[in-house]
């Protein structure tokens, strides 16, 4: 960090001045690691393994649960829910009992064709929706007194399809 280069850059100020902002943020970063990591000191100075626990639960959670609410999750949710239910029920022990050694290929194969069918159903909606126009609020009411009011998406999709080309 020298003066002269900062001159010949054509700064006033060394590198290192830009940087305020971003060290006080640091900083913040900082306390925040140090409040964390605090967290996982036990009253006998040792790792505190429930502190630790309970934050994996908490991220875990959020998550899955960020996972399954913003869309692709659904599918694995269902997957996931019904083979908890079969191993509660004890329905996949029946099931490998009947299948043998290929119960299990055959349910990654079910799950891989499920999400092949997600990955393509998806697709198709946005193939179907690629042309759709984002407006401003302004713009949208303006053409909301000209165009189809559907109810839904689609409905237009549908009318669509219909209309001959």
């Amino acid at each position: 960090r020298s003066r002269p280069l900062s001159a010949a850059l054509g700064r006033s100020r060394p590198p290192s001045a830009a940087l305020g902002p971003i060290s006080a943020d640091l900083a913040d970063s900082d306390k925040v690691m140090d409040e964390r990591r605090a967290r996982l000191i036990g009253a006998d100075g040792g790792f505190d393994e429930g502190g630790f626990l309970a934050g994996m639960v908490k991220s875990r959670v959020a998550v899955v649960v960020g996972f399954f609410l913003l869309g692709k999750g659904q599918l694995y949710g269902y997957i996931f829910a019904g083979r908890i239910l079969l191993d509660v029920t004890g329905s996949f022990d029946l099931i490998k009992g009947l299948l043998g050694e290929y119960t299990e290929p055959i349910f990654w194969a079910l799950t891989l064709g499920a999400v092949y069918y997600a990955y393509q159903a998806d697709a198709a909606v946005k193939r179907e929706t690629a042309d759709f126009e984002t407006l401003t609020r302004e713009e949208a009411l303006e053409r909301e007194k000209t165009i189809d009011k559907s109810a839904t998406v689609f409905e237009k999709m549908g009318k669509a399809r219909s209309k001959p080309k």
